[in-house]
């Protein structure tokens, strides 16, 4: 009997023994262990006590975006260095725009980067994933600076999503120490939601200064409407308008270009474009292009006519979105419209409240009710416009370096 107990014990002691190395071989194949992140989130604490470097920033995101480009761009203008910490490769050269920059592999790594700088702010840049945001967050090196891409809380309708993400981006908005907001959907935060939230700045996407333009002479071979951005392609998809829209610019003999936003879906968009539009007006209206850099999306299409921003078939934000809520045309003002003013296109538009305002106010647009509209308005050549100063990212800097020093 008591053999059988001695070996009982036994073999409960190396069921225990077990598990322990088990789990001592999890952590011991994590990026970084247990103590890696407790002394990362020292130095951090340490950081955040020692006195400020005046005129540094450090820009950190996991994808870096046009927006971070342009603001670091007008910042060292303005006498600023501007430090990049980034993760996904970038195919296109930053040494013009950035003092420095280092590229981390994970969040915890990000956060040992920043701890070695002093700057004013931390900007962080976030776009559908808050992990790193998060991060920088609560355990804040210096201030924190979210600026969010994409509001995802009562503006993203795909719930199959939200849960991955939308505690983190809450997290962020609540704590971060300033909020640098695109556009004016953080005010839905506020008003319909009744979150507090920290100092706020708005700061648009806005234009580049004349100096960093270069334009194409216009084609003269008929009228050219083009879409830069994201789109869908399920041509069952009412957010996948680009088949009908093709369909009758084509008809009516008006090219139509798009730009998608990831080069994987413009085969997709090409074959199902069959479907729409007769072979011999596809070959000749028609335009599919390859994904370009962002950097050279205002010379491209600076040589066509109009520039499209609309969401669904029935051109506005409504409730047959599969992706927003009808809300979202409220408060959104896309990147694109900057991109379309800086290459001298006319815009036409949803009936979104913001884009309407920022179109009627500086005369650069036309609001569309329809796919019809569209044709309809394409039919003659626009009148010439042209970036309102007060619209170029150099003329509003010095209010995000004033909210950067009131932080």
């Amino acid at each position: 009997m008591l053999g059988i107990y001695k070996k009982i014990k036994e073999q409960g002691a190396l069921l225990i023994i077990n598990r322990l190395f088990k789990h001592l071989q999890f952590f011991l194949f994590l990026p970084y262990t247990i103590l890696e992140r407790e002394r990362i989130r020292k130095a951090a604490s340490m950081a955040s006590l020692e006195i400020r470097n005046k005129n540094l920033v450090v820009f950190v995101c996991t994808q870096l975006h046009l927006r971070a480009i342009k603001i670091a761009y007008s910042l060292k203008l303005s006498g600023w260095k501007v430090v990049l910490l980034y993760k996904d490769d970038i195919a296109y050269d930053i040494v013009d725009y950035f003092s420095d920059s280092h590229r981390f592999q994970d969040s915890w790594e990000a956060l040992q980067l920043a701890s070695n700088y002093r700057p004013v702010a931390y900007h962080v840049f976030s776009n559908y994933h808050f992990e790193l945001a998060a991060l920088f967050v609560k355990y804040k090196p210096g201030k924190i600076v979210f600026d969010n891409y994409d509001l995802l809380t009562g503006m993203f309708k795909k719930k199959d999503l939200i849960p991955k993400f939308l505690k983190e981006e809450q997290y962020c908005y609540i704590n971060a120490d300033g909020i640098c907001s695109r556009d004016l959907r953080v005010n839905y935060l506020i008003h319909a939601l009744k979150f507090k939230l920290p100092k706020r700045i708005l700061f648009s996407e806005y234009g580049w200064p004349k100096e960093k333009l270069d334009h194409i002479k216009k084609l003269t071979d008929g009228i050219h409407i083009v879409y830069v951005g994201s789109i869908a392609t399920d041509p069952k998809s009412i957010e996948a308008y680009e088949y009908e829209l093709g369909a009758l610019l084509s008809s009516n003999s008006i090219h139509f270009h798009i730009y998608p936003s990831h080069s994987n879906l413009v085969e997709v968009i090409k074959e199902n474009m069959k479907d729409f539009v007769a072979k011999d007006l596809l070959e000749k209206y028609i335009h599919i292009h390859d994904t370009i850099s962002p950097l050279d999306v205002n010379r491209e299409i600076s040589k066509y006519h109009y520039g499209l921003i609309i969401s669904t078939k029935n051109v506005d934000f409504g409730n047959d979105s599969e992706t927003y809520f009808q809300q979202m045309g409220d408060y959104l003002l896309p990147s694109k419209l900057f991109d379309y003013l800086n290459a001298g296109l006319f815009i036409l538009s949803q009936n979104a409240k913001y884009i309407r305002f920022i179109i009627e106010r500086y005369e650069i647009g036309k609001v569309v009710r329809s796919l019809g509209d569209i044709v309809d308005t394409c039919k003659t050549t626009p009148k010439q416009v042209n970036m309102p100063d007060s619209l170029i990212v150099n003329n509003n800097v010095h209010r995000l370096i004033d909210f950067y020093n009131d932080l």
